[in-house]
């Protein structure tokens, strides 16, 4: 029925698939009928062909991810949302790494000992990891000896400034500041016994040897970019005021207290800005409203009430290997750091690498802290208002910037190993889209219009997927480039605009539902029903009366904030605490 050699779920080729990450649980809970899973009408085409039907899906998702390098080629400022700031593109990237730090994959409540070590609740262990007992290096020693309860998390002090030293500095801005200012990451000189400290090196003739240096935080992966970089510092920064906050005030509690509270009151922030502020800017309107207004996992479809029933309930395979990629369309290929900074833009590379040799100069080695002038100015990235001259991220669509087409992704023999041969193109096979698009197939992934039935909203129609002469599997937006899936064999694109990856889907859906501005319905039930699930497992042993009069002492309104704008304002300039009527403690409720 579905073409020969086709494998249903779970039964991809174990010599290709070896190593490749696998679905443990479906957004629906079981997994698809095998007419259901993307790949069985590209398994019909094939076997009219006589080829093998997961070299011709590979074949034409090598051709599907050059597709959107090609789109992506394509910019100005009708390709820029003027909804979505660019700082949402890496907020977003923070979730993902809160979310999915762990192998387990497991949304479990079951520690009653204390916070949990690692977990893809949104609870931004990704930050703490297990707090000041179990990671102590990632937080400041405090005076009182080894033995006092370290508080606060490490934050460290960027290189001072680079640019032209006669410009004045403008009082309470640390981009024009000269001396070296509290807005880096702390890190720390590393020497790798095992190599013999072989990548210990000049830089240049007339720079000394240095050691390589790794970032004292949670997870290492929050230093990809400047920008994650940046907000990362942000959040230690709002964890330290909100403890200094605490110690301030005239009912102090225990330091264990005043470390916990502070987590909770952070992580409490946290879900309320990404329930408001982050889906509110990138969901579809009407399944936001109807999902923040729930009072319970309940109300959240058929993930949240089976995390309601198991607490153990793994995340989605569709929301880990499709769903949540959407961000890769976000990014632009340049972004403007700050209004001091002499360069216009700085390029996605530049901010990629900027521990890795961006900044020799004037001394300085790869790896060594920021100059002022890379500190982010947050009125680019979280404006205000939208509609000035923010940094607005990249509409959301099927496409991708170069930067992550031409980047190795996986390692080479990985790479071979999904396809089975050697890519078509010589800039290699395809790089971030391919790999998610290859591990989501190889991962047996519904395809689009199988899951949007599933979930009870409008299914693209062929028309809408094969697009015209702008866009869409037939078309292409950068109109003078060839599409390079006319190249594949006769009936592919038509089978990948009836039978199509949930990746490529939810992209697509978003440009056809909302021209890029938001997801559409699916990715918004997706991305919408995981996120606040995620939100609601309980993360802290801190009482919610306790995070509720503390958010009356600290906060401008009595809540904990709710946006990012709202963090920066109070990290910039923190109020005064309060007098408190009691002392405001665990045993205080």
């Amino acid at each position: 029925m579905h073409g020969s050699g086709f494998a249903g779920a779970g039964q991809r080729s174990a010599a290709l698939t070896q190593g490749i990450e696998r679905a443990e649980t479906y957004f629906e809970g079981s997994p698809p009928p095998p007419d259901g899973i993307f790949g069985w009408r590209l398994a019909q085409e094939a076997a009219r062909l006589g080829q093998h039907p997961q070299a011709l899906v590979m074949d034409a998702l090598q051709r599907l991810a050059r597709k959107m390098y090609l789109d992506g080629l394509v910019a100005g400022p009708e390709t820029l949302n003027p909804d979505v700031p660019a700082g949402y593109t890496y907020l977003g990237q923070l979730i993902a790494h809160d979310l999915t730090f762990t192998d387990l994959g497991t949304l479990s409540r079951s520690a009653v000992a204390g916070p949990l070590w690692a977990s893809p609740a949104l609870d931004l262990d990704c930050l703490y990891r297990g707090g000041p007992f179990r990671s102590p290096m990632l937080y400041q020693q405090r005076t009182g000896g080894p033995d006092a309860l370290r508080l606060k998390l490490r934050v460290g002090y960027t290189g001072g400034r680079t640019w032209d030293e006669a410009a004045p500095e403008v009082p309470g801005d640390p981009v024009s500041a000269k001396a070296p200012q509290p807005r880096d990451l702390a890190m720390i000189a590393c020497i790798d016994a095992a190599s013999n400290a072989t990548d210990v090196h000049p830089v240049a003739q007339d720079v000394p040897r240095q050691c390589p240096v790794e970032p004292l935080i949670g997870d290492v992966r929050n230093d990809n970019n400047l920008i994650l970089s940046q907000i990362t510092v942000l959040f230690h920064r709002f964890h330290n005021r909100i403890v200094d906050a605490i110690l301030a005030s005239p009912h102090c509690p225990s330091d264990h207290e005043v470390f916990e509270i502070a987590r909770a009151l952070v992580i409490a922030t946290y879900r309320s800005v990404v329930r408001h502020d982050y889906l509110g800017h990138l969901l579809d309107p009407g399944i936001w409203q109807r999902y923040v207004r729930s009072d319970g996992m309940q109300a959240l479809g058929g993930f949240g009430r089976r995390l309601a029933a198991d607490a153990d309930t793994p995340l989605p395979a569709e929301f880990i290997m499709a769903a949540f990629r959407f961000g890769h369309a976000m990014i632009r290929p340049a972004y403007r750091l700050n209004r001091a900074l002499l360069l216009d833009e700085t390029s996605l590379k530049g901010l990629m690498t900027f521990r890795r040799g961006a900044l020799v100069a004037r001394g300085k080695v790869p790896g060594c802290p920021i100059p002022n002038d890379w500190i982010l100015g947050w009125d680019l990235f979280f404006p205000e208002t939208t509609g000035g001259d923010e940094n607005k991220s990249h509409l959301i669509g099927p496409w991708v910037t170069a930067q992550l087409y031409t980047m190795s992704a996986m390692a080479h023999d990985d790479m071979r190993r999904m396809v089975g041969g050697d890519p078509i193109y010589e800039e290699g096979y395809g790089g971030l889209p391919f790999r998610d698009l290859a591990r989501a197939y190889l991962s047996s992934m519904p395809s689009g219009q199988y899951l949007a039935g599933q979930v009870g909203v409008e299914i693209l129609t062929r028309e809408e997927l094969l697009g015209g002469d702008d866009g869409g599997l037939a078309g292409m937006n950068a109109r003078t480039r060839r599409n390079p899936l006319a190249e594949a064999p006769d009936g592919v694109i038509g089978a990948l605009a009836e039978d199509t990856p949930l990746f490529y889907y939810i992209m697509r859906e978003a440009e056809v539902r909302h021209q890029g501005r938001r997801l559409g319905p699916l990715g918004s039930a997706i991305v919408g029903q995981v996120i606040l699930a995620a939100s609601m497992v309980t993360s802290t042993l801190v009482e919610p009366g306790v995070i509720r009069r503390w958010s009356r002492v600290l906060f401008k309104g009595g809540a904990v904030p709710d946006s990012m704008r709202d963090i920066i304002g109070f990290v910039d300039s923190p109020p005064a605490p309060a007098v408190a009527s009691r002392p405001i403690s665990q045993a205080s409720v």
